[in-house]
């Protein structure tokens, strides 16, 4: 399955050795582990059929960030997509972003931000939103590091759809 990913092509590798590019169905797996990180544990197969419901849609797309040697070890992921509020107006949102725990400050995270960026300006946008649960503190610090400001804060309220 191919993904077409708006403004955004494959990026070299860093001095660090990060490179970050378009997520693949063979990273299936590794996407599902990180996302366990995130608190949101998936099987492979459930992340392969997210990754094909994302697949051709260009208001999504989702990156990952490997090291030098590939080694089919994914080191992070984004996914960030299209948005439009009525009140708002137009944005890219990141709806994820995890980098593995034995990685974190290497610059993976900052890099997959970029592509997020880079994906956001390609459809002309010009706002970048993160939401960021009130636990994840690591998160407050990386984002306003980064050049994020805090707009606002809020509750999530849920309810299934029986």
């Amino acid at each position: 399955m191919t993904r077409e990913t708006t403004g955004f092509t494959e990026d070299r590798q860093d001095h660090q050795g990060i490179r970050v590019r378009p997520a693949r169905d063979e990273d299936a797996p590794e996407l599902a582990r990180l996302s366990g990180e995130l608190g949101y544990p998936a099987e492979a197969a459930e992340m392969l059929r997210r990754l094909a419901v994302i697949a051709g849609r260009a208001d999504h797309a989702v990156f990952v960030a490997e090291g030098e040697r590939g080694e089919g070890r994914i080191l992070g992921w984004i996914h960030v997509g299209y948005g439009v509020q009525l009140e708002a107006g137009e944005s890219a949102e990141i709806l994820g972003l995890v980098v593995d725990p034995g990685v974190r400050r290497s610059g993976a995270g900052r890099r997959l931000v970029a592509a997020a960026e880079a994906w956001g300006r390609a459809l002309g946008l010009v706002h970048m939103v993160v939401r960021s649960n009130a636990v994840r503190e690591e998160s407050h610090r990386f984002y306003p590091a980064i050049g994020y400001e805090l707009a606002k804060t809020q509750r999530v309220y849920r309810k299934r759809l029986d």
